[in-house]
């Protein structure tokens, strides 16, 4: 079987579709003593409680990929999320090495239907999806919702550090909730393998999660978790899939590392999208209609 060119794979991925180091927030450089004031499952419980309540956030988000040797691409975005009505803005950039590449989402609630506008290569389009459809567009995006996800899966807390205001605790994502996690979070989607069946998440192995809290509030602030083996057992699988049970050219996959920062929590102000971008979109559902309807099809 020829030997895929992930490179192009993930160039396309994310087309369609920065490393926080270690913790973010406000940490200084001195441990504070006693500054452990909770156990790791109440950071965890606070953390959650305070995610699943919040009307709105903004977060940064950050991939960092790297297969087969063939150089690092990353993935970087400003997101502001908005639940009811829902609301939504992501801006996003991607870095291919020798080049780069600007795209803008923005999510408008409209009745029972959400507006998608979407900005790629300096041309907007517009769509009208169900909430749940559209949210799978910015779901990797969503770091809120996904915080609780990882949270809700995790087990074996361990607290890690504590210097400055944030507290870092370790975890592991058992091996038969990666799935789960992957499809909730949509984490594959930059490398083009989201949405897949569980059976290819077979024989993969338990993750570790960092996550860091802020020591006063119980605020979960960022969260850090390497896909690498995950994703290269996933796509090896379908590999060997496609090529009758026999895998002749695996994938090596070197990094997959999602880490994503809470900027603010909660009162976060309207979303307003620029009439410019409302009165420029193509909305190419609208233009088959037009031409079924002038007979020009």
């Amino acid at each position: 079987m020829k030997k895929i060119n992930m490179r192009w794979m993930l160039g396309a991925a994310l087309a369609g579709a920065i490393a926080l180091p270690g913790c973010g927030g406000t940490a200084g450089n001195t441990n504070i003593a006693g500054a452990q004031t909770k156990t790791a499952e109440e950071y965890v419980q606070a953390a959650a409680d305070a995610f699943q309540s919040a009307e709105s956030f903004e977060a940064n988000f950050t991939a960092e990929i790297s297969m087969d040797g063939s150089g690092e691409i990353s993935t970087g975005a400003k997101v502001t999320i908005q639940r009811e009505p829902l609301q939504a803005r992501v801006d996003i950039q991607h870095d291919f090495g020798d080049a780069s590449q600007a795209s803008n989402i923005y999510l408008e609630e409209k009745d029972d239907a959400v507006n998608l506008y979407m900005n790629y290569d300096k041309q907007w389009t517009e769509m009208t999806l169900s909430p749940e459809d559209a949210m799978n567009h910015i779901r990797i995006y969503n770091t809120a919702d996904n915080m609780v996800s990882l949270l809700s899966a995790a087990k074996d807390w361990q607290m890690e550090d504590t210097e400055g205001n944030i507290v870092t605790v370790t975890a592991e994502i058992p091996s038969e909730k990666v799935y789960a996690v992957e499809e909730k979070g949509k984490y594959f989607q930059l490398a083009g393998m989201s949405g897949l069946s569980e059976i290819y998440f077979q024989d993969i192995g338990a993750l570790t999660a960092e996550f860091c809290f802020d020591w006063k509030t119980g605020q979960l602030i960022s969260y850090k978790i390497d896909f690498a083996n995950a994703l290269e057992s996933v796509t090896n699988n379908v590999l060997k899939e496609l090529n009758g049970g026999v895998l002749d050219n695996g994938v090596t996959v070197e990094k997959y590392l999602i880490s994503s920062e809470i900027t603010q929590l909660g009162d976060v102000e309207d979303i307003e999208i620029p009439e410019a971008v409302k009165s420029d979109a193509i909305n190419y559902e609208k233009e088959i209609t037009l031409l079924e309807k002038s007979g020009k099809t």
